[in-house]
């Protein structure tokens, strides 16, 4: 049975809530609504209103944030953490916006640091582009539904490894945000219910133009009654799941680490940074609001580094001939 909070948590939660839901996407909506819940729980259960808590009480929170366990038992992540930091933040900023309160007790609370790392959902250049070709090939004859879903992981394919939207925001685009001619995408509500602007390549281009001008009307015709005019039809977790299949048969039929959807926008990160790509570039062209976020793709650079010179460096361990 879910817990359900009472007054006056339950108004400001409620109230909260409809002012949130048109400042950021449906998927940060989703997190934001969930965080903030389990936070008014805790203050429900120490009896203390938002209105009255101190920077003692947001310590205290904080170090119960940190002795989280999930389900198995094992702790929160610290990125976990660092969410359900942001989402009180976010909270009182609200609360200060309504004249509730006056300071925001949580501003004075450091975040707690993140490992710097990437995610492993990375291909090299030459592995990338061997999925690409992979997936561009395949046998029309097949059986229908196969081919759309190996079509439209194609392409999707290619726009996601062009821009590197995350594929919520993809999922939100329509056909009037994109302008071909120019190769520009508008991004309307990106993370944070930010807009940007992202770049088509010259190829990308040309893949969208094939699919809006003589596939997509046929693939997604079932579902334009509702959604008529998403790019990518009825982008739902099963359009993306379908996605992430046909990645995992492709991946695994050609040798390589398999990567899901969000692989292509950490690829792309990776292989502008190798190609010497401002990293102030890479930053807006992955919408990143700070250069932090950015930053962490240097690390996989300097990991190359070090392997190219154990590798190439002729002072090395040469076994003694015998």
């Amino acid at each position: 049975m879910s817990y359900t909070l009472s007054e006056p948590y339950a108004s400001i939660y409620e109230e909260y809530l409809e002012y949130v839901k048109n400042l950021v996407t449906e998927q940060g909506y989703m997190s934001l609504r969930n965080r903030t819940r389990k936070i008014l729980e805790w203050f429900e259960n120490e009896n203390l209103l938002l209105e009255d808590a101190t920077i003692l009480d947001a310590l205290r929170l904080k170090e119960y944030l940190c002795e989280r366990t999930k389900e198995d038992g094992s702790t929160i992540s610290t990125g976990t953490m660092l969410n359900s930091l942001k989402a009180v933040r976010k909270l009182y900023k609200y609360l200060m916006y309504t004249d509730r309160i006056k300071t925001n007790p949580f501003e004075e609370i450091n975040n707690p640091r993140l490992p710097h790392h990437i995610s492993r959902n990375v291909l090299t250049e030459s592995q990338m582009n061997c999925l690409l070709d992979r997936l561009k090939d395949f046998n029309y004859s097949e059986n229908a539904d196969d081919c759309r879903n190996r079509y439209c992981c194609h392409v999707y394919s290619e726009f996601l490894y062009s821009t590197g939207l995350r594929a919520s925001e993809a999922a939100s685009l329509v056909l009037s945000n994109l302008d071909l001619k120019q190769r520009i995408v508008f991004v309307p509500c990106g993370k944070g219910g930010r807009q940007r602007t992202a770049y088509l390549t010259g190829y990308a281009a040309d893949v969208l133009k094939i699919y809006i001008d003589h596939a997509r009307d046929r693939i997604f015709y079932k579902t334009y009654i509702k959604q008529k005019d998403l790019l990518f039809g009825l982008c739902t977790s099963a359009f993306e799941g379908n996605i992430n299949c046909e990645l995992r048969k492709a991946c695994t039929e050609l040798g390589l680490p398999v990567i899901t959807s969000h692989g292509f926008r950490h690829s792309l990160g990776t292989h502008l940074l190798r190609s010497g790509c401002d990293i102030r570039y890479i930053q807006t062209i992955l919408g990143h609001d700070s250069i932090d976020s950015t930053q962490v793709y240097t690390n996989v650079y300097k990991d190359d580094l070090r392997s190219s010179i154990d590798k190439y460096h002729p002072r090395k361990f040469r076994e003694v001939e015998k």
